[in-house]
């Protein structure tokens, strides 16, 4: 043994080596002392596996610090002892290279720090523990975001798909008319045809007028006009859906909300089953700067949560004014209300009243993060048995 590497095993600091990844490749035995355990059970395990689990994430900094900077200085980490509480260990480090200049490790001196707390020293090491819990909390919130982004999609997704069935379901009233009227003219047309003859080929004018008279005529007028009726449904239908779902705007614009609103509560009146009517009042409103599909958005979760409210028959009331600068939307409705506990956590993520499987608490997290976005406010106002109340402001 060289006079190197007895300095290195007796000497009274906590001595070791890691490699870039942060695993031992060397300690001394102060080092062993501390961790309790030996060179054949630490030799390639990572820095982790002594640390106590708020100083994980310092740790990892400790490392990649030095392997940018060169050395740090006076960096504390707790380390776990078996039915003790944690020692707190001063680290200065510094990178090992080889002679041909490549990083071969990071040597680490430390000194115990747990003989000398005072009160400054104790608030350092909560310091020391809320730095590594913020550090997991900042990758959390990340995680959080990206998720919640991903979520976005699928939530409108999930929302069209439910304005899909009720639209389909819609339009089959209107084709069941075209589809019937066509079978009554098929099932008509006949008599017509040898009883008069000038129909399919006119005779004179004369005859043509002794035809008016004829008892089928007002009923195939009133079957074309149906059928009209019905292609005419069907047109408003998918335009209303268009509308409502403005994919192919991607940049704010100027838009008058109303639009959005109406073709929306058209496009959920099919959901409520003829228990729910409503009540529209849309006041004067000018047009402003917005994304019109995120607003549309928002309008469907806030009117979807009121219909859902509903057990049996109600109302919703909609609203739009303006008052100093500001559009107000108002969605009422007659349900079952909300106790002050739940209106606290409306808006975060993952918050659900709902049944497990029929939702997943993102709905008014997006729309309060929509709102947030176009400068203006969500406000609820409920109370048990009263109904609810949800008020957007959007600025001018």
């Amino acid at each position: 043994m060289n006079i190197e590497t007895q300095l290195f095993d007796q000497i009274d600091f906590i001595v070791f080596v890691l490699d870039v990844s942060g695993r031992f490749i060397s300690l001394n035995s102060a080092a062993l002392s501390l961790f309790r355990d030996s060179r054949k059970n630490l030799s390639g395990q990572h820095l982790h596996k002594v640390l106590d689990q708020y100083s994980h994430a310092k740790g990892d900094e400790m490392i990649t610090r030095t392997l940018e900077e060169g050395a740090v200085k006076d960096w504390e980490l707790n380390h776990t002892q078996p039915d003790h509480e944690p020692i707190l260990i001063g680290y200065t480090t510094s990178i090992l290279r080889k002679s041909d200049g490549a990083i071969e490790g990071i040597a680490a001196i430390g000194r115990d720090l747990t003989g000398k707390l005072d009160l400054t020293a104790q608030l350092a090491e909560t310091n020391q523990k809320l730095e590594g819990a913020l550090l997991q909390l900042e990758k959390a919130h990340l995680q959080l975001r990206n998720t919640q982004a991903q979520l976005l999609q699928s939530e409108k997704m999930r929302a069209l798909g439910q304005m899909v069935a009720g639209v389909a379901h819609e339009i089959n009233n209107p084709l069941g008319f075209i589809q019937n009227n066509l079978l009554f003219l098929t099932e008509k047309i006949h008599y017509l045809k040898p009883s008069f003859p000038e129909v399919i080929k006119p005779a004179n004018p004369d005859h043509r007028e002794q035809t008016s008279n004829d008892p089928y005529w007002p009923d195939l007028d009133d079957a074309i006009q149906e059928s009209l009726e019905g292609v005419n449904r069907i047109q408003e239908i998918v335009l209303s859906l268009r509308k409502f779902s403005r994919l192919d705007e991607a940049e704010n614009q100027e838009a008058d909300i109303r639009d959005g609103l109406k073709n929306t509560v058209q496009l959920v009146k099919p959901m409520c089953k003829g228990n729910i009517t409503f009540i529209e009042n849309y006041g004067a409103i000018p047009e402003i700067s917005c994304h019109p599909g995120e607003i549309n958005q928002v309008f469907l979760n806030l009117i979807t949560n009121s219909i859902q409210s509903i057990e049996k028959e109600g109302l919703i009331s909609v609203s739009t004014e303006s008052q100093n600068n500001i559009i107000i939307i108002k969605i009422q409705d007659t349900g079952i209300g909300m106790e002050q506990q739940t209106l606290s956590k409306l808006g975060e993520p993952f918050f659900t009243t709902k049944p497990v499987g029929t939702g997943i608490g993102l709905g008014l997290a997006i729309s309060y993060g929509i709102i947030q976005r176009h400068h203006g406010k969500l406000l609820f106002e409920s109370s048990p048995g009263q109904g609810t109340t949800a008020t957007i402001e959007l600025p001018i």
